[in-house]
């Protein structure tokens, strides 16, 4: 829940209004603008769909770190690396972490993720998982709001990059995990293999269950050699907008 002030501000459509969330019913606490990259059902998404333990982990462009807080909430043994191009959201990201209380469990830095990369750890890390921008600069003009556009647009950050830096991370026999939009299922399979990261899970999101899918959720392993399980559909919404009983446990609420 946002306290008194900060809804007053939002309301008021402040710059720098901040509202103070809930994710798995209070277990974990999220600071987000009241305007601008607010988190979305993503993270969730991407964090139920992998299997624990996951060791040390990157997290590459955490944003306020809804991701990240997700693992280390499903794993109590987990540690991770976040890292954030903005430095109001990754400011916004170490906030929480502290609020949650995983201040020795989890590390944040600022900074562009490619100019990081050297000072991050060859093979150093057994899952790098990312919600990364997930549409091209040709598709659809981004948000007027900069925070918002470049952590949707891959204006700061492509795909082909945050690939380089997951490959160079990530130790062999590690995960690389992302979620994405489906109509870049083929992209996402090409440039993960040209890197030696083999995608061995696979799962498609649909709004509806009669609808195309809208996400992929995708597993891939450094130097794997297990072949590609897809996996049955994840169906969000049931009757209009109500979640379906999976994604209410996934968000804690079932």
């Amino acid at each position: 829940m946002q306290g008194r002030a900060e809804a007053q501000a939002e309301e008021r459509g402040e710059d720098g209004a901040v509202t103070a969330d809930a994710l798995l019913r209070g277990r974990v606490r999220l600071f987000q603008p009241a305007r601008g990259a607010r988190v979305s059902l993503d993270p969730v998404l991407l964090a139920g769909f992998l299997a624990p333990p996951f060791g040390r982990f990157l997290d590459i462009g955490c944003g306020t770190g809804a991701l990240a807080f997700l693992l280390l909430a499903r794993d109590g043994a987990a540690t991770g690396l976040a890292v954030e191009l903005q430095p109001k959201l990754s400011a916004l990201a170490a906030r929480g972490r502290d609020e949650n209380g995983w201040r020795e469990r989890l590390d944040i830095l600022g900074g562009d993720v490619r100019a990081l990369a050297a000072t991050l750890g060859a093979a150093r890390f057994d899952l790098v998982a990312t919600n990364p921008p997930y549409r091209t600069v040709d598709e659809g003009l981004p948000s007027p709001i900069e925070e918002r556009a470049l952590s949707h647009h891959e204006i700061a950050l492509t795909l082909p990059e945050w690939l380089d830096v997951a490959a160079r991370a990530v130790r062999p026999g590690g995960r690389v995990a992302a979620i994405l939009p489906a109509s870049r299922t083929v992209d996402l399979s090409v440039e993960m293999r040209a890197r030696d990261l083999t995608p061995v899970r696979l799962r498609t999101v649909h709004p509806y269950a009669d609808r195309p899918a809208s996400r992929i959720l995708v597993e891939a392993e450094r130097a794997g050699r297990r072949p590609l399980t897809i996996e049955p559909p994840l169906v969000l919404h049931v009757e209009g907008v109500r979640y379906t009983p999976e994604v209410l446990r996934l968000l804690g609420e079932d």
